[in-house]
């Protein structure tokens, strides 16, 4: 596990040697105090040596928890959601395909992701754990620790958390703040389709999550702190003036609701970004270079390939088809079973 998360393993090691060490000074001195009176051998030694094997105990064990998630064999219908419906996946080379596999499994491993009156099916819960991976896949030691659960509601919802088909219930997502801080509300319906339209320009998933890595700074406002120095924090303020400036006039092909707020703009775009990052760049050349610097990643060099797979459509298995998991098996014979 040490070369997926080298700088998180390190520093649980450490933080746990430290107070490991401070649970065995206090001991040591609470044992010589005991020895000198007519406390037994055995009990001095015992509390010389049980409080720091506890300590480090508890404090390392989510290092050995994710070590067990990652050592586990990667579920075969889990790739299949993977190759049928989120191109980002399908154009990575192998070694990007195993990371993107593994952080997969620490997500789902570590957070809830829970069904609200809503079959949590394996498509779903692939795809909401994917829309976590994406943003944040150019940073090797990124945590969440911005979200504990998200919710699965069976269809959109309003500022009462009242989901239906009414009128007023018209919010694709949400992410909770005050006493549901850490809470993500996605929509069924629309997180399936974010990715299953993947030319659109439109992912609810993409989106929720892009205002998490906002809020990486602790203020969701728009201004990542991730990829923006304070040097380049004032061009990006004036970008994105300028951005929703042309939205308002009707000159660009931005999603309006980014004129909402900063926020929102930097969530929209984020969209736009990742579902279409080649007409972003044709369209949006300042824009499009700046967020390969927030995300820290080059979609640059797989334009092409995202291109070719959005023409290429959704695919389909068939039961003699190639096994998508890549073992080389007819379908019917490998992950279909």
């Amino acid at each position: 596990m040490g070369d997926l998360f080298p700088a998180w393993e390190q520093r649980a090691f450490w933080t746990a040697i430290a107070f490991t060490g401070l649970s065995l000074l206090v001991s040591a001195t609470l044992a010589a105090a005991l020895h000198r009176g007519d406390t037994p051998l055995w009990l001095t030694l015992s509390l010389l040596s049980v409080p720091p094997v506890l300590v480090y105990a508890g404090l390392t064990r989510r290092i050995r928890r994710r070590r067990s998630l990652i050592s586990q064999p990667f579920p075969s219908e889990w790739e299949v959601v993977l190759q049928r419906d989120v191109i980002f996946y399908r154009v990575l080379d192998a070694a990007e395909r195993e990371r993107f596999r593994r952080l997969l499994q620490v997500f789902i491993g570590e957070k809830r992701i829970t069904g609200i009156k809503v079959e949590l099916d394996t498509t779903t819960l692939v795809l909401a754990a994917a829309s976590a991976i994406i943003p944040i896949f150019g940073f090797p030691d990124w945590e969440w620790h911005q979200i504990s659960e998200i919710l699965i509601y069976p269809a959109r919802f309003d500022e009462g958390f009242s989901f239906g088909s009414a009128r007023d219930h018209a919010t694709l997502g949400m992410v909770g703040t005050g006493t549901m801080n850490r809470l993500m509300i996605l929509s069924k319906p629309d997180l399936l389709a974010g990715f299953r339209n993947p030319g659109d320009k439109r992912n609810v998933g993409l989106h929720e999550f892009a205002h998490l890595v906002d809020k990486s700074d602790g203020t969701i406002d728009g201004v990542p702190s991730i990829g923006l120095n304070r040097r380049n924090v004032g061009p990006w303020i004036e970008l994105v003036r300028r951005k929703m400036e042309e939205i308002e006039t009707g000159k660009s092909d931005i999603n309006p609701y980014a004129l909402t707020s900063e926020a929102e703009f930097f969530a929209v775009a984020t969209e736009y970004f990742f579902e279409r990052p080649g007409v972003m760049q044709q369209k949006h050349p300042k824009l499009f270079a700046a967020l390969e610097r927030v995300f820290n990643q080059d979609l640059g060099s797989r334009m092409r390939a995202i291109r070719q797979e959005i023409k290429r459509g959704r695919p389909t298995f068939g039961r003699n088809s190639p096994c998508p998991c890549g073992s080389g098996i007819k379908f019917k014979k490998c992950c279909r079973r």
